[in-house]
């Protein structure tokens, strides 16, 4: 379709702006119109890549791209915003030569930190390596987007699945969904994180009005109805979640504990290897025993540093974990993490039977525990703050065992594996703060944070009868008393990217 038809047919001002800017930079030509949304995660932070279940929602966040094909090689990039200067490229030149192992090309591409050409590069080299006997059109590419920048809502994974998207529309690429996700979440690696696919999993597979519950490692979807009476507002804590050099060496660091503790306990435990091929794995049901797996945490150091890893794992490989980021001041906090990682693979699975039966209080309850794994702060009803203490050490396990088998019912309940809240510690004070004040409201049912962290957004969940309630408590507890603009917002849930 030619922009001018667009213009005719889509309504909304930001749009047409958008439609506008295009036909005055590059014409009246042929262009694909799509809209990507903003996603929420409201049960299952840091584990999509550890084979755990996430739970999505799509909401009106969204953000536009129009692309027409050009002549040449070249991708030119524009944003509405003026923030983001325009950019151009030449494939071939980012690319020069024929299909390499992706990981290898992106240890010696030099990315320019903070450039949001980067999330635009990421899928075309990606693509072009993928598919190095396919020569990729040019495109020229111009974006509006609504979902803020640093909030854990994933602009950046929206900008690559746009491009991603958009690319494989014009190269005529005709690529299942299931495997487009995947591309995805290895194309963004070139910016320098290592996470999963779930983001742009959500946005691809989003539906209105349903929350996606799913895992990879194979692949599996299915579609839970989101409580009607209830609503999820989102709180911009305003601290931004940039992917700079600090914050991305300790989002990376987080993933090498995964690796080492996940290797240590395959190592300590040879007789239950064949189990265990994801964290996921680490559970009471595959291995038999909520005991077992608390004895494999115990078997880890609390924290070791680079040199003792290599001791203790003399045949494994870690430099590729170990370049990604700074080698932590006090050691990797391996327990703490490993504990996080499996407690809210168990938290994932238990939350789909919650949401079925409608226990949304059971729910939510899963929601403040995840946070307390990301949590490094507490504040008081009267708004005094301490530090968080929480450590994975030989008497808190041990403890937990004992009351596995006590006859105290509410011991055992207390002890099981998915109540256990972990240490990841990728919160802020701020975050920390909006939950523990949101918690006192009787009509708030859970709350936690969404997206990598150490910055960005909390999710309420709340009934729907008292969400505009609770957005002016937190609009007078947090955005006034700090005197930031008020941004706090009730979702709408949407669909998932589509061409227009």
């Amino acid at each position: 379709m030619k922009v001018s038809q667009y213009l005719k047919k889509i309504s909304g001002k930001k749009v047409n702006e958008l439609l506008r800017a295009y036909l005055e930079k590059f014409g009246d030509g042929q262009a694909h119109l799509l809209r990507v949304p903003a996603r929420i995660n409201l049960l299952g932070t840091h584990i999509e890549h550890r084979g755990g279940y996430v739970n999505y929602l799509t909401i009106d966040k969204e953000m536009w791209c129009i692309a027409g094909e050009r002549e040449d090689q070249k991708i030119v990039a524009y944003n509405l915003e003026g923030k983001y200067s325009p950019e151009e490229f030449e494939i071939r030149k980012e690319f020069p030569g024929k299909g390499v192992e992706w990981l290898d090309f992106i240890r010696k591409v030099k990315v320019v930190p903070g450039n949001w050409m980067n999330y635009i590069k990421a899928p075309i080299s990606y693509l072009q390596n993928k598919f190095p006997d396919t020569l990729l059109k040019g495109m020229n590419l111009y974006f509006y987007g609504e979902i803020p920048v640093g909030a854990g809502l994933s602009s950046s994974s929206a900008l690559v699945v746009a491009t991603m998207l958009s690319a494989c529309k014009i190269s005529g690429l005709d690529i299942e969904q299931e495997k487009l996700v995947e591309m995805c979440g290895e194309a963004e690696w070139y910016v320098g994180t290592r996470g999963g696919s779930g983001d742009h999993a959500a946005m691809i597979f989003g539906r209105k009005n349903q929350i996606a519950h799913m895992r990879f490692f194979p692949f599996k979807l299915e579609y839970l109805p989101f409580p009607e009476d209830y609503q999820v507002i989102c709180c911009n804590s305003l601290i931004e979640a940039k992917k700079s050099e600090q914050a991305k060496s300790i989002f990376n660091e987080r993933i090498a504990s995964y690796e080492i503790g996940f290797r240590l306990i395959r190592k300590n435990f040879p007789e239950t290897q064949d189990k265990l091929v994801y964290l996921r794995d680490i559970n009471p049901e595959n291995l038999g025993s909520e005991k077992l797996v608390y004895e494999m945490i115990s078997s880890l150091p609390e924290s070791a540093r680079r040199n003792e890893i290599l001791k203790l794992l003399p045949e494994e490989k870690l430099e590729t974990f170990f370049e990604t980021h700074n080698e932590p001041e006090n050691g990797y906090y391996l327990r703490n993490v490993i504990m996080y990682g499996i407690s809210e693979c168990e938290r994932t699975k238990k939350c789909a039977n919650f949401l079925k039966k409608k226990k949304i209080e059971k729910f939510g309850e899963l929601m403040y525990i995840s946070h307390d794994g990301d949590r490094v702060v507490k504040f008081s009803p009267d708004g005094k703050m301490k530090k968080w203490q929480y450590r994975v050490d030989d008497k808190y396990l041990f403890e937990l065992i004992e009351d596995l088998e006590s006859s105290d019912s509410g011991k055992r309940q207390r002890a099981r594996i998915y109540n256990q809240p972990g240490a990841y510690g990728c919160s802020t004070p701020e975050l920390d703060f909006i939950v523990d004040l949101v918690k006192q409201i009787p009509k708030v049912k859970g709350a936690k944070l969404t997206g990598a962290g150490l910055g960005g957004c909390i999710l309420i969940l709340v009934e729907k009868e008292s969400a505009e309630e609770v957005v002016e408590i937190v609009n007078e507890k947090y955005y006034r008393a700090r005197g930031l603009p008020e941004v706090a917002f009730i979702c709408n849930s949407v669909e998932g990217a589509k061409f227009v």
